[in-house]
């Protein structure tokens, strides 16, 4: 909040809106890769570049956000590196089994026509070398393919590879080959290109379901062979195989899915219910009763469980035997009969006690029981 003072001006000072300058996602490059994953860079961001196996860094080994919202250059390259040369009746002085561009190696031959011979050669960019090798036997020979972490290479059986001769590379089930699979033995006795590397394999995040979430590793790695579960919802069953793995491809086996609980209610002769529906979810409440003539037998009132039944059991209702209200009614009619009988033949009685009895021929006089 500024306030206006007699003076025309604001106090404090009215705040100016500046433009954030950010950097765009750093560019990649060609047997490269950079160490930044996020997708927001700030002036003055870094970010570090480094090369595959068999590749070699040059140029600057990071870049910067600048100012002006782009990355500093020039960018690095990855240049790749320079097999040590197998050289028949021969050897590299100082042998390695790698060279980076710009190394220079000496070569010293010893055959029975050529005495220690010295020769120098260059690695070149792209992996060539300048000058072209020496032969120091009419035949060159290439050493023998060089052994891989986790995985082999088909020439295990050769003890001679000469040029042309190619050997296949292959890694262990988990891991992936990076790099070239085959290479072969060139007429200057070395290989055409660096021996690949096997690189353990490595799957995306686990898959999200529907109304079900993943438990217990929270890891953003996930290696060949790793598992992980997951659980529904409340109100929701898992259908398949509660645990996923991460295959030899990198993909992850089939998830489960989760639906939802429902019970379906039964064809039950006499029931009503209060809610009406044939299939009910998860934790619903019925209160059931019977048509007239029906007598209940059981509790009225059950619940969906989540193994899909009803818990109590869905009662049933019985229907009242109409023989039992027949015999009901004809005890209670007989009652009635035999009460007007006695009633009847009570007064009768009471009347010849009074000492006459009125018929149809005394009707007008009176007879004495004397």
């Amino acid at each position: 909040m500024a306030q206006c003072k007699a003076d025309k001006t604001w106090d404090p000072p009215v705040p100016i809106c500046e433009q954030v300058v950010k950097c765009l996602p750093p560019p990649s490059i060609i047997n490269g890769e950079h160490s930044h994953f996020s997708d927001t860079f700030g002036v003055g961001a870094i970010v570090h570049y480094r090369c595959k196996p068999g590749f070699f860094l040059t140029g600057n080994e990071s870049i910067r956000c600048t100012p002006h919202g782009i990355w500093s250059r020039p960018l690095p390259r990855c240049e790749a590196g320079c097999v040590s040369p197998g050289i028949g009746h021969g050897k590299v002085i100082g042998w390695e089994p790698l060279y980076m561009p710009g190394n220079i190696i000496t070569i010293e031959c010893n055959t029975d026509n050529i005495s220690k011979v010295l020769h120098k050669s260059q690695c070149r960019p792209g992996g060539t070398w300048f000058p072209p090798l020496p032969a120091c036997d009419g035949v060159l020979h290439c050493s023998k393919p060089p052994d891989i972490l986790h995985g082999g290479h088909s020439g295990l059986g050769k003890a001679v590879f000469t040029p042309g001769t190619s050997v296949n590379y292959s890694c262990e089930t988990g891991f992936s080959l990076i790099g070239m699979a085959s290479i072969y033995c060139t007429e200057s006795g070395a290989w055409s290109h660096p021996s690949p590397v096997c690189q353990v394999v490595k799957c995306l995040h686990p898959p999200a379901i529907t109304n079900g979430k993943l438990q217990g590793n929270t890891s953003d790695t996930f290696f060949y062979g790793v598992s992980v579960s997951y659980s529904c919802d409340s109100g929701y069953s898992l259908t398949g195989d509660a645990f996923i793995t991460c295959t030899a491809s990198g993909t992850w086996s089939p998830p489960p899915q989760c639906k939802e609980i429902s019970c379906v209610f039964p064809e039950v002769q006499g029931v009503k219910k209060t809610t009406a529906g044939k299939t009910y979810r998860f934790g619903t409440n019925i209160t059931l009763e019977c048509d007239d003539g029906y007598t209940l037998e059981g509790l009225s009132q059950i619940q969906c469980q989540e193994n899909f039944s009803w818990d109590p059991p869905v009662p049933a209702c019985k229907l009242t035997s109409p023989r039992s209200g027949s015999v009901g009614l004809g005890i209670a009619a007989a009652v009635v009969l035999l009460l007007l009988g006695v009633t009847i033949g009570w007064k009768i009685i009471s009347k010849k006690k009074e000492g006459y009895y009125r018929t149809y021929e005394n009707y007008n006089y009176k007879t004495s029981l004397d």
